[in-house]
């Protein structure tokens, strides 16, 4: 049976997935990060979600590469993580907003799989580790600018990626989420952050993501007085005076209950992290 395991646990105390990323700058301009895995032949497919294996504390875990077509292996992508909603399929990393029928060449994208049905949150658990393991794995054997590390998800991922967003928010550059959000204390980093609710949905309360928005907004020093001025689709509205690169996005729909809102949530996600 499908249940949101560890949804609603706290943030715990920061933890490192893979160190420092490194970023150079020159002339104020941040410049890509040539990760250890640029320059390496890739030994799977363009263009499709190829299965792959990561062993995490003597467990051997699954997660789901997709390179562009056309990859380089001389240049460095950014790279979006992806955290699939509670399912009892044994392919439950489908349940998925589809960002590769989006991004294009723009970016390598992975997706997770839980250990059960639904993500644990807490650090104790199974995923956190799985994480910290999955970062420098994929980081080592692609081509990827860990600048531009981002992390999207839908429902249970949702809640994954905003504690994510809190204790690895030092090392990622952007969350954006759709139907849950909770991120908790003892944050590190401040990443952009954008999140989509339904006002209907019965399975996970707007009130989720309004906490967790409003959490972001906080921490990225957002004037959360003044009113929010449209962006990026009609459904949206973006946080004015947020610290430069930091902007928080709030988009809210109706009627659609607990909906993935693929058709909205896809094309939304690709503008807000293609665009920071």
């Amino acid at each position: 049976m499908c249940t949101l395991v560890g949804l609603l646990a706290a943030c715990s105390d920061a933890n490192d997935p893979g160190g420092s990323d490194g970023g150079g700058e020159v002339d104020g301009a941040t410049q890509p990060v040539s990760g250890p895995g640029c320059g390496k032949t890739p030994a799977i497919a363009t263009g499709s979600w190829v299965p792959q294996k990561l062993d995490v504390g003597g467990t051997m875990r699954d997660y789901y590469m997709w390179l562009p077509t056309g990859y380089d292996p001389s240049n460095a992508y950014p790279i979006v993580y992806m955290f699939h909603g509670c399912s009892g399929s044994p392919d439950r990393q489908n349940n998925n907003v589809p960002l590769e029928k989006q991004s294009g060449a723009g970016a390598i994208l992975v997706r997770g799989k839980a250990a059960a049905d639904c993500w644990d949150t807490n650090d104790k658990g199974p995923d956190v580790p799985y994480v910290d393991a999955l970062f420098p794995a994929v980081e080592g054997a692609y081509c990827v600018d860990a600048t531009k590390r981002d992390a999207v998800g839908y429902s249970s991922g949702s809640f994954m990626t905003h504690v994510l967003g809190c204790t690895h928010g030092a090392q990622l550059r952007a969350v954006a989420t759709i139907a849950g959000g909770q991120v908790g204390s003892k944050c590190t980093g401040n990443p952009a952050a954008l999140l989509i609710h339904d006002a209907n949905d019965t399975t996970v309360n707007i009130s989720a993501s309004m906490g967790a928005r409003d959490d972001h907004a906080k921490r990225n020093g957002c004037d959360v007085a003044a009113a929010l001025t449209q962006t990026i689709d009609p459904l949206c509205a973006q946080y004015s005076g947020c610290m430069a690169g930091k902007p928080v996005v709030w988009c809210q729909t109706s009627g659609k209950n607990h909906d993935r809102q693929d058709a909205l949530a896809a094309p939304v996600f690709w503008k807000f992290l293609s665009g920071l």
